[in-house]
C-alpha cells in the first residue's frame, strides 16, 4: 500500500511539473463587444514557471508578447512596448493573471481580482469561472479557464471591463 501511495505522488508531481514547463500552439480571437469585430491571430507559445512567458505571433507575423520576469516586452501591429510591471500596477495584474492561469493557480487569481472562483468538469476538463465581485474601470471583469487532465491550460478567455473578450486555445506539443 506504502508503495503505491509513493508512485500516486510521484505520478502527481509529474503531471503539475509538466503543467509547470511546455511549448506549443495558439491561437487567439478578441471580440469587441461593441460592435463585433473578432480579430484572429495565431503563433507559438513557451511557458517556463514562474514567469517565462513567449508568444510569438506568425499570424500577424513578427507580432509578440514576452514575459521575462518582471518585464512584459511586445510589439502588437507595429507598436511596441517595454514595461517594467514593478512600475505600473495595471500590467503587472495582467501578467500576475496571465501567468497564474497558465500555471493553474487559479486560486491565487481570483484572490487578486477579488472575484469568485468556480470548479466544475466540462467536457473531460476542469473548467474554472473566475468573476470579478466589483466593476472596475480597467483589468478583467472574469477569466474562463479550460485544463486538460494533465493539468495543462488548454483554454483561456480573459473578458476586460472595457468590452473586450479575448479567447486563448492553445495545443501542446
Amino acid at each position: 500500500m506504502k508503495r503505491i501511495l509513493i508512485v500516486i505522488a510521484a505520478l502527481a508531481c509529474s503531471l503539475a511539473a509538466m503543467a509547470q514547463n511546455f511549448e506549443g500552439s495558439f491561437t487567439q480571437a478578441k471580440t469587441m463587444k461593441a460592435s463585433g469585430r473578432v480579430i484572429k491571430s495565431e503563433g507559438t507559445i513557451s511557458f517556463t514557471a514562474p514567469d517565462q512567458l513567449a508568444m510569438l505571433y506568425t499570424n500577424p507575423d513578427g507580432d509578440y508578447f514576452i514575459i521575462d520576469g518582471p518585464l512584459v516586452r511586445m510589439d502588437m501591429r507595429g507598436v511596441a512596448a517595454d514595461v517594467d510591471s514593478r512600475n505600473n500596477k495595471l500590467v503587472a495584474s495582467q501578467r500576475s493573471a496571465l501567468l497564474n492561469s497558465i500555471a493553474g493557480k487559479y486560486e491565487e487569481v481570483a484572490r487578486e481580482m477579488d472575484a469568485t472562483c468556480a470548479v466544475s468538469q466540462k467536457n473531460g476538463l476542469k473548467h474554472v469561472s473566475i468573476k470579478a465581485r466589483k466593476v472596475s474601470p480597467k483589468g478583467y471583469s472574469g477569466v474562463e479557464l479550460d485544463y486538460a487532465k494533465d493539468g495543462r491550460i488548454s483554454k483561456m478567455v480573459l473578458e476586460e471591463f472595457g468590452g473586450i473578450s479575448t479567447e486563448y486555445v492553445v495545443k501542446v506539443k
